[in-house]
């Protein structure tokens, strides 16, 4: 550790707010940061949802990790972490933090063909359990027009974006499950936005809510 580093480091130690990272199994504990309102706090969304913050130079603080700021009890996805440089060493870290907002019934199943007799049906495979750490918003893009609909008098769609930790491995045609009336549908998922953050496009799921199999029955689909 750099001697500025190491000085850096002894202000996290006496105001850093204390963390947990909660992906980690066992969980890491007392990690330090400093966390501050997002440069844009005027929108209500963001004042909520986001934080800026810096993280020491030995943090094992990384993107796509899971922390909780136990200070505030709230669980935040680290979106991205980039060196803070002095004579070509890293001396700290900025990181932008989302908190992570989905219900604590949230999990995310595939569809798999399941042969009932002679008939071969659709039913849904559990690939991450609750608790599911992430980000659903539809506040930040609002709707858009479907341009791929050739009817007269489009309709807006509505399309939420989830941001999620890659390690969950979700893929297009997954559902999100929240609760029995509130599922939707991955239409499409963006891998290249952010280190280990994918974007998940969300929309509504119109396909029937049918049993749950186990994974290790009818493995993946």
């Amino acid at each position: 550790m750099s001697g500025l580093g190491a000085d850096i480091r002894e202000v996290y130690d006496e105001l850093g707010a204390i963390t947990h990272i909660v992906n980690r199994i066992p969980v890491v504990t007392t990690e330090r940061i400093l966390y501050d309102l997002n440069a844009q706090a005027t929108k209500p969304f963001i004042r909520e949802h986001f934080l800026d913050a810096t993280l020491p130079q030995d943090t094992s603080i990384t993107t796509d990790d899971v922390i909780l700021i136990v200070e505030t009890g709230k669980n935040y996805l680290v979106m991205n972490k980039t060196p803070e440089m002095f004579e070509d060493s890293i001396v700290e870290w900025n990181a932008v933090l989302y908190s992570c907002n989905l219900v604590s019934t949230a999990c995310i199943l595939r569809p798999v063909e399941v042969r009932v007799g002679y008939n071969m049906t659709t039913s849904w495979s559990v690939i991450a359990e609750a608790p599911i750490y992430g980000l659903m918003s539809d506040r930040l893009f609002g709707s858009e027009i479907d341009q791929h609909t050739a009817s007269v008098g489009q309709e807006a769609v509505w399309r939420v974006d989830l941001y999620l930790p890659k390690f969950y491995g979700i893929k297009p045609l997954d559902r999100l499950y929240l609760t029995d009336t509130e599922y939707y549908k991955v239409e499409s998922v963006q891998n290249y936005n952010y280190p280990g953050v994918c974007v998940a496009l969300l929309v509504e799921d119109t396909r029937p809510f049918v049993e749950v199999v186990a994974d290790d029955e009818y493995g993946e689909y």
